[in-house]
């Protein structure tokens, strides 16, 4: 009882002190190999460096998850100069927020503005592209913001299998095809850089594995 009384006390004292105990002894061990090919985790291997963070993004409420993934980045780099460059800024897209990772050719085909009741940002309009990508005119200053600015700066995009499973939906009945043709369709109207994990839930616990801290983005 005196050793068990001992334990409980010395975890809240460092509980208290900020330190967290790991939830298994397997946390230190090596990484488990994925046993299917059918998932791209090779992302987890760019998350480096002391600064670390997920964002999870299940609406889409004027691309706010997206601007706080970009936004802590850049705050990192300013804050911590060269030490925060390194800063891993993972964006976890899912839910009713997929039809951010669509292309403008997408976003015009099936007038997602429209139907998804998703307005530009900017304009308060809706539109017949994605208002989350940039534009040819899109200010040096603000394409870190746009989806494929964070992505080129070294933003990692997730995004959810399962809701990306609607998109297809939508492309097999405007064309008219099996789900099937349909997928193979729809993967080349992702935004480049976008990677499909089997669910956005997966993602954001696997990016929390991988040492990132957890933000909930779209609120």
């Amino acid at each position: 009882m005196g050793n068990r009384r001992a334990f409980l006390g010395n975890l809240a004292a460092l509980t208290a002190g900020g330190l967290v105990v790991p939830a298994s002894l397997d946390a230190a061990g090596a990484e488990p190999e994925p046993a299917s090919a059918d998932w791209d985790l090779t992302w987890k291997e760019r998350i480096t460096g002391d600064f670390r963070a997920v964002f999870d993004c299940p609406v889409v409420n004027d691309g706010a998850g997206l601007w706080r993934a970009a936004d802590w980045k850049r705050s990192v780099q300013a804050v911590y100069g060269d030490a925060g460059r390194q800063a891993s800024s993972v964006l976890v897209i899912r839910h009713e927020a997929i039809p951010m990772i669509m292309n403008d050719a997408f976003w015009d085909r099936h007038d997602i503005s429209k139907q998804d009741r998703i307005k530009s940002p900017a304009s308060g309009k809706h539109v017949r592209y994605n208002p989350f990508s940039a534009r040819p005119d899109t200010p040096e200053r603000q394409r870190a913001f746009t989806l494929d600015g964070f992505i080129a700066g070294g933003g990692i995009v997730l995004a959810c299998n399962y809701a990306f499973g609607l998109m297809v939906s939508r492309e097999a009945k405007k064309q008219k095809v099996e789900f099937g043709e349909a997928r193979e369709a729809t993967l080349q109207s992702l935004i480049p850089g976008v990677i499909l994990q089997p669910s956005g839930f997966f993602a954001v616990i696997e990016a929390q594995r991988a040492g990132c801290h957890f933000f909930p983005a779209s609120a």
